[in-house]
């Protein structure tokens, strides 16, 4: 019982996920209107909006597991580590994470293979990643301002968990029939 307790309330995850749903949302939209001229020569509206239906029903998911992460730290961590500046470590955390997952995507498109030299500079910014999220908890200015910001980020999820959500349940009903 004492596992639970140290889960964040709802009122400390809902502004980290918000600003999860940001970037996660925010690059979908861009790829997804970046192809739409293209797609409009070739398909109809119905396939264009089931794509995006099944990329939003994605995001949701991508979104829920990235903000599982700082979630499961302030669960494993001591408590004065992790829980007790959730908002502020917890937005740096998904921030950084995010930041380096599209920059490694980004990477990878002009790679040959795996190069190994990427998982060095991989384990590196990991690392650097956690120092950043121990420093953010002891700058009170640093958060303050995540916190700010991440309580303002709360208002997109009003719209992108609708759709979201009516996206999965599109997803699920054409996968059904």
């Amino acid at each position: 019982m004492a596992l639970f307790n140290r889960l964040p309330k709802v009122s400390k995850i809902a502004p980290v996920y918000a600003l999860t749903v940001l970037p996660v949302y925010g690059w979908t939209i861009l790829w997804f209107f970046w192809r739409l001229p293209s797609w409009l020569f070739f398909t109809n509206i119905g396939e264009i909006l089931g794509i995006f239906a099944y990329a939003m029903a994605l995001n949701l998911l991508e979104s829920l597991c990235v903000v599982l992460i700082p979630v499961l730290l302030s669960v494993a961590l001591p408590q004065k580590w992790f829980y007790d500046r959730f908002v502020a470590r917890g937005a740096a955390l998904v921030l950084l994470l995010l930041g380096y997952a599209m920059f490694f995507t980004a990477r990878l498109q002009y790679e040959d293979g795996y190069p190994k030299s990427l998982l060095l500079w991989s384990v590196l910014a990991l690392c650097m990643i956690a120092l950043l999220v121990y420093l953010v908890g002891k700058i009170p200015i640093a958060c303050k301002l995540l916190e700010a910001l991440s309580d303002r980020a709360i208002v997109f999820l009003y719209l992108f968990i609708p759709i979201s959500l009516i996206s999965l349940l599109v997803v699920i009903f054409r996968n059904l029939l």
